[in-house]
């Protein structure tokens, strides 16, 4: 009962963000990146970001040629394990010293944790003051400590500077082996996935942006094959890592009964797993559309611009329960890591270094929002999926203008409303 397609240019990596994926039917990206938006596989999967993949000129649409092999020359190594009883250094210089989200370079770019810091840089003067979701006072309680988000995506890359010291443990499906990074000979390939991980865990180290959950911990699964079997296997390599939340910035459009039947389990063993609608900007509830981002057991995740409101090119539907911060080209859209890395693409806009870079869609939304469950958990990791999905609607803001008709608390374009992470994890903690 949700439905889209998302994901990257992975062209070929999951189900997308907000589509279905049938068996032998590949995912899509739910990202708007000018690269993505031109890339189409033979399977018909639609990117569900805006910005970011069709950042570069080579990025996107050297994803969609990336086929497992791809992954067979690599010379990669596994970062270590981290130990849950490890103390993180997240929060911390070499001197011991704290250092707090304004301490993060590009913390005035990220209006969708404090959009009135945002609003005083003239880059982001039309960045509404009411845009962000409560993050910074969220934080007063909790950044996410000792839980794990598993992102199923197209790659990570295990060395960025705003990643690798919060990853737990990377996985590739396709090659049962830890190599998830770009092996081929042109290394602007691009790494869908290490962008959504990036707004889940980047730490507050005085580098870059920083995650909605600072000090959670990511196990990055590779996933490219469009086999049913392959996905289910990414989803239980997730589920024995310790995930509570699993992030899926993908989708199919025609989820099957097998991957819905997995979803399901993943609900009755306690994971909260949250799925992209789509970037077309049309409704999921018609005949023959059947997306991941609708199943019951899933939460739908749509996208909110910085004008405050839900984007045009958000899917939506009656299955969709919440919407997120995805960014609109149209304002420069979202900070995040650069899905090339250091390689850099073409939309750093002058403002950030090639390891950053600024993209839009709801493949962004939906890690957004998979960020603040893992604070959810961080404050009270007892609470059941079921206990996630009601607190998300009935914390979240009803936002847009005069167009917006909420009936039972539901907008037919914004769901339930904007994600309010402060409200989520104050619910979620007095629940204890």
């Amino acid at each position: 009962m949700k439905n889209t397609i998302l994901l990257l240019a992975l062209a070929l990596i999951i189900n997308s963000c907000g589509g279905g994926g049938g068996s032998g039917t590949a995912p899509t990206p739910n990202d708007t990146t000018p690269q993505e938006s031109n890339e189409t596989t033979d399977n018909n999967q639609t990117s569900l970001d805006n910005t970011q993949e069709n950042q570069s000129d080579n990025s996107a649409q050297e994803s969609n040629a990336t086929t497992p092999s791809d992954t067979n020359n690599s010379n990669e190594t596994l970062p270590p394990i981290i130990d849950d009883n490890q103390t993180s250094t997240d929060n911390s210089t070499q001197n011991d010293t704290p250092l707090s989200p304004s301490d993060e370079p590009y913390y005035k770019y990220s209006w969708h944790i404090d959009s009135i810091v945002a609003n005083q840089y003239n880059e982001y003067s039309a960045v509404d003051k009411e845009a962000d979701i409560g993050v910074t006072k969220a934080w007063e309680t909790t950044h996410g400590e000792g839980v794990k988000v598993a992102v199923i995506d197209n790659g990570f890359d295990v060395h960025h500077e705003d990643l690798k010291e919060n990853i737990a443990v990377v996985y590739s499906v396709d090659n049962d082996n830890n190599e998830v990074g770009n092996t081929s000979q042109n290394k602007t390939l691009a790494l869908h996935g290490n962008s959504c991980a990036g707004f889940i865990v980047a730490p507050i180290n005085g580098k870059g942006s920083m995650g909605i959950a600072p000090s959670a911990k990511l196990i990055g699964i590779k996933l490219l094959s469009q086999e049913d079997s392959d996905t289910i296997k990414a989803f239980e390599y997730a589920q024995t890592q310790g995930a509570k939340v699993i992030s899926c910035s993908w989708g199919t459009n025609d989820v099957s009964e097998a991957i819905e039947a997995k979803l399901k389990e993943l609900y009755d063993a306690g994971i909260t797993v949250l799925f992209a609608s789509g970037n077309n900007g049309k409704s999921l509830d018609v005949a023959g559309v059947n997306d991941e981002s609708e199943v019951e057991w899933v939460i739908g995740v749509g996208a909110s611009g910085e004008n405050n409101d839900v984007t045009t090119y958000s899917n939506y539907g009656k299955n969709i329960e919440i919407i997120a911060p995805g960014g609109d080209t149209e304002k420069l859209g979202l900070l995040g890591i650069d899905d090339s890395g250091e390689q850099g693409s073409t939309n750093q806009l002058g403002l950030v270094d090639n390891n950053y870079a600024f993209m839009d869609g709801t493949s962004f939304a939906t890690p957004v929002a998979a960020g603040v469950v893992a604070l959810m958990y961080g404050a009270n990791p007892d609470i059941t999926p079921s206990q996630v999905r009601s607190i998300l609607i009935a914390t979240a803001t009803k936002i847009g203008t005069q167009d917006a008709n909420y009936i039972d608390g539901f907008d037919e374009k914004r769901a339930y409303g904007k994600i309010n992470a402060y409200m989520a994890v104050t619910q979620a903690q007095s629940l204890k």
